[in-house]
């Protein structure tokens, strides 16, 4: 039984190696172009969430406009960890829901496609719950805001980079219902 728990260990690994070796070595010009091409190709998703102006949520209920947060946030390799500079963002996501309780969302989380099928959509579940638990500590209501795992089923970058998984590696909170 052990020995078979090491070829299974050895032949994941190995697999992983060879995915590694493949993978291109070219990046994009910026980390921060392959972002903003990562928010555009999610587009179809992350618009469910906005109104015309790219704002969330369209207007409060006082008939004002409420003001746009970003949507996707970026995860590293293998982590769940909520990057401190995407914490004010996710906040302000939570204040428009607390002061609009009839809204809800739909967090999304994402992976890149190296792992099983398994791995990445539990990684994608962590993920999801790191930005809802922070929307939810921050006044948004657990009846408001429903998690879902992609995976890697819906790649935000079909190429094989480092620059491409980063934009893999993702939670988006995508899309909000009356």
């Amino acid at each position: 039984m052990r020995l078979k728990k090491i070829v299974a260990t050895a032949f994941l690994a190995s697999g992983m190696l060879m995915l590694a070796a493949c993978a291109s070595k070219h990046k994009n010009s910026s980390d921060d172009l392959a972002m903003n091409d990562a928010n555009n190709a999610n587009g179809g998703a992350q618009t469910a969430a906005l109104d015309q102006n790219g704002n969330f949520g369209g207007e409060s209920e006082d008939g004002q406009k409420m003001a746009s947060s970003k949507n996707t946030y970026y995860f590293d390799f293998d982590k769940s960890d909520i990057r401190d500079s995407d914490k004010p963002s996710i906040m302000a996501h939570a204040n428009k829901l607390s002061s609009n309780p009839h809204k809800k969302i739909i967090v999304e989380g994402h992976t890149d496609p190296r792992g099983s099928r398994e791995y990445n959509v539990a990684l994608g579940e962590h993920r999801a719950n790191a930005v809802s638990d922070l929307l939810q500590s921050n006044g948004a209501g657990s009846d408001q805001v429903r998690v879902v795992s992609y995976g890697a089923e819906r790649l935000a970058s079909t190429g094989r980079s480092e620059s491409d998984y980063q934009q893999d590696r993702r939670a988006v909170i995508a899309s909000h219902t009356n």
